[in-house]
């Protein structure tokens, strides 16, 4: 059995496949492709998720550390969301977050807090199907990488499967990539910050366009389920005059209505490879935004997924075929993000549910639980997310409001007794964007009517 094996592995490179598929590591085409979320410690489900149950949600449950003491010890801390949406499948996150492998006394600790957590899950009734790492290898490291994954499985139930999150480099040509996918029952490439520059500021793109022709028979060859990673979250920098630095980075501190009403800044627009949306506001004098000085030329950027990013990343991954298990989007957001699509916004951009873009503008009112009065926090979802003109709403209770208080630097004031008007510059409307508190005697019903 040995020498035939052997002789198995000779024709395969002999057909100049890479590397010797051992059929003990290689599994069957996945059967069903599948959508789901990265949901990450911080998140709140926000709004209760209203949608059908998820195809499948990564839940980040703890992370990966040494301590500072003197004489440092590996630990792993953190647990479960107190509340996440329903999902027909899930898997538990772990997450190292500096760049490197953790040590081998890591895994034999990390195992144990897996087994307990996924004990924990299952007791609860869950679909848990195992856990998932999410460490960053150095591409040189991979060899070590695999070590730690040998020795973590080990430790955890044996119905329970590993899955990784995996950079791209990794898959360039003469690495041992394929050392550490024999460990795994599937991996993650991640289409997103792909470069230094990019994650650390001053780029001008999160996510990567994928190239099914060119990343399909990479991920194939290795006869092993995997999932494709896109992003759907946005960031902002303040790049310098010279172009060459960040000097800030921001989540959700500044949006862009919080610059797009300082007449301090100009805007210029673009579109990068994959389709995301650039908001480039230069200042032309001096000004301070947010305990930050720009100076003349600087520039505050925008970077910002978006309808179309979303659906031709989908398509894309979609063509890769084969081993291909579905994509997984991150990550979910809730309603206090400012710079991210929402989950149903994703879904329907990627045409993933029975869900239809919506037809009319609508507001949304989420009960605030006041107790002498009733108050009501309202969100827009608009038809025309990043409108390149200026957008006028007007937003009618069905009572009197006593006041409304608007979320910080938003264009929306009263302007009668159950009006609120609301004023958007161009780029600024999104699928749903929070307004603010609105509170009245008793129960109140809006509507909206888009100015022509």
């Amino acid at each position: 059995m040995i020498h035939l094996r052997k002789v198995t592995c000779l024709l395969i490179a002999s057909l100049s496949l890479i590397g010797c598929v051992d059929a003990l590591h290689s599994q069957q085409p996945p059967q069903m492709w599948s959508a789901g979320f990265w949901f990450w410690q911080g998140n709140t489900t926000g709004n209760a998720w209203s949608g059908d149950p998820l195809d499948v949600l990564f839940i980040q449950a703890g992370t990966i550390d040494k301590d500072s003491s003197v004489t440092p010890k590996w630990r792993v801390y953190g647990s479960l969301p107190d509340d996440f949406p329903d999902a027909r499948e899930y898997w538990i996150v772990y997450r190292y977050e500096r760049q490197g492998v953790p040590d081998l006394q890591a895994a034999t600790i990390l195992a144990r807090e897996v087994s307990q957590t996924l004990a924990a899950m299952r007791k609860s009734n869950h679909n848990v199907a195992g856990v998932q790492l999410d460490i960053d290898s150095p591409t040189g490291s991979l060899t070590k990488y695999a070590t730690f994954l040998r020795e973590f499985r080990k430790g955890i139930p044996k119905d329970s499967q590993i899955s990784i999150t995996a950079l791209l480099d990794w898959f360039r040509p003469h690495t041992d990539i394929g050392e550490v996918i024999k460990e795994v029952d599937e991996f993650v490439p991640q289409f997103y910050d792909t470069a230094e520059r990019d994650r650390y500021g001053g780029g001008s793109a999160i996510a990567a366009k994928i190239d099914a022709m060119k990343w399909g028979p990479v991920f194939n060859r290795f006869r092993k389920r995997f999932r494709v990673g896109i992003s759907t979250f946005g960031r902002s920098i303040m790049v310098a005059a010279d172009g060459r630095s960040a000097r800030a980075y921001y989540s959700r501190d500044v949006a862009p209505i919080d610059i797009a009403m300082n007449s301090a800044f100009q805007l210029q627009t673009a579109r990068n490879q994959a389709n995301e949306l650039l908001l480039n506001y230069r200042a032309v004098r001096k000004v301070r935004i947010a305990y930050n000085d720009f100076a003349p030329g600087d520039t505050m950027q925008f970077i910002l997924s978006t309808p179309e990013s979303i659906a031709a990343a989908t398509e894309s991954a979609h063509q890769m075929r084969g081993y291909l298990a579905g994509v997984v989007f991150f990550r979910w957001s809730d309603s206090t993000t400012r710079l991210s699509m929402q989950p149903q916004e994703v879904l329907i951009a990627a045409g993933l549910t029975t869900r239809k873009v919506p037809s009319s503008n609508r507001i949304l009112a989420i009960d605030g639980g006041c107790a002498a009065m009733s108050c009501a926090d309202i969100y827009i979802e608009s038809v025309k997310p990043f409108s390149p003109k200026p957008v006028q709403y007007h937003i009618r209770s069905s009572t009197e409001l006593a006041y409304f208080l608007p979320e910080k630097n938003l264009p929306a004031r009263m302007t009668g007794p159950s009006q609120i008007e609301l004023s958007l510059p161009p780029f600024c409307a999104r699928g749903r964007l929070y307004l603010g508190r609105a509170v009245t005697a008793k129960q109140a019903a809006f509507t909206v009517e888009e100015e022509r």
